[in-house]
């Protein structure tokens, strides 16, 4: 990879930052009320109906706020929705990943010394 490369992709998540930023500063919180009650009435509801799932509701919660105040998605109200379970697959990995014991190298350190490829 180019320095030039590393600069457009450095530009690119400074851009992105700046927008996220703008986006969920402290004066837009006010714009997210009508998102959080449509969001907490499923959310109630799904548990009403359905209290054992209620981690498959907190998820879908999560991605369906999540996009609709950043991106404007509509409320998604199934945790089946293909949109939700890449959301969702993604945290999983992510857990996963940056957990303690998620690589072989923490047990068994000799790992470090070989070369990568």
């Amino acid at each position: 990879m180019n320095c030039f490369e590393w600069d457009e992709k450095i530009f690119s998540c400074r851009r992105m930052r700046k927008a996220a930023s703008e986006k969920l500063s402290t004066s837009s919180v006010k714009d997210f009320y009508e998102t959080q009650m449509k969001e907490a009435v499923v959310q109630a509801c799904d548990l009403l109906d359905k209290p054992a799932q209620w981690d498959r509701h907190y998820r879908r919660t999560a991605a369906s706020a999540t996009l609709s105040i950043i991106y404007g998605h509509p409320t998604l109200t199934s945790e089946q929705d293909h949109i939700v379970r890449v959301i969702n697959n993604f945290a999983d990995r992510l857990f996963h990943a940056v957990g303690i014991g998620g690589h072989l190298v923490e047990f068994f350190p000799w790992l470090r010394h070989l070369p990568s490829r």
